[in-house]
């Protein structure tokens, strides 16, 4: 189910899908919406025993409906390699992104950033701390965004000498904002691992910011 670098929709494919509307897309034809955005991430995406409940419980969340997920907590996915993690992410994502309509311009209201935890580690290793502004506060405008492969980044990542361990520095400023916009994450790490990488502080906040969800079974690469 996880087809990790081929599973990012561009714009451009999004807007040629034919399932954007100009509004947002009524109560009856979500949950079918729902349905085909994971066919059109992940095109062999299987509902089975292993995932069933957990995907009616994703879409319950992401519509804010009561259930097993805070609609006011990000998603932190964690478990071994293969299982959906960031097929779950970008499915809604896509999800968000078509149900939510378009503003006047013609572009989706709704969605919200993906970057791998590598990538953003990277970006502070060339560019210094003026590259995690966006992961942040982005200039009093903070945004949701999901955090792909958290783990997998170089920590502590270095810029001309000064060491910055990222995601620790990131959660601990998205901590502050957790009520105004969500953060989503995917890992292979587990939650001792997350302690021992990122701190007792980050550690101890993890269940106020996420529902933190062990995704289970065999590999669905």
């Amino acid at each position: 189910m996880e087809t990790r670098g081929k599973q990012t929709m561009t714009l451009a494919q999004i807007l040629s899908s034919g399932l954007l509307r100009d509004n947002p897309i009524s109560a009856e034809d979500r949950p079918k919406l729902f349905k085909e955005c994971c066919f059109m991430v992940c095109p062999s995406f299987v509902v089975d025993e292993t995932n069933k409940r957990l995907m009616n419980d994703i879409f319950c969340y992401v519509e804010k409906r009561s259930g097993r997920f805070d609609p006011g907590k990000g998603l932190w996915l964690w478990g071994t390699y293969g299982t959906g993690k960031s097929t779950i992410i970008q499915i809604i994502k896509t999800y968000d992104t078509l149900s939510s309509g378009l503003s006047v311009g013609g572009y989706p209201v709704g969605g919200f950033r993906i970057d791998s935890a590598s990538t953003v580690a990277a970006k502070y290793q060339m560019k210094g701390p003026d590259a995690l502004s966006s992961y942040t506060y982005n200039n009093g405008n903070p945004t949701t965004i999901a955090f792909d492969e958290l783990g997998r980044e170089t920590f502590p990542a270095k810029h001309f000498g000064t060491e910055l361990n990222v995601m620790q520095y990131i959660f601990q400023c998205r901590y502050e904002f957790r009520h105004e916009v969500l953060t989503h994450v995917t890992t292979n790490m587990t939650l001792k691992e997350t302690q021992s990488t990122y701190g007792p502080y980050i550690a101890d906040r993890i269940n106020e910011m996420f529902n933190v969800i062990e995704i289970k079974g065999n590999t669905r690469r």
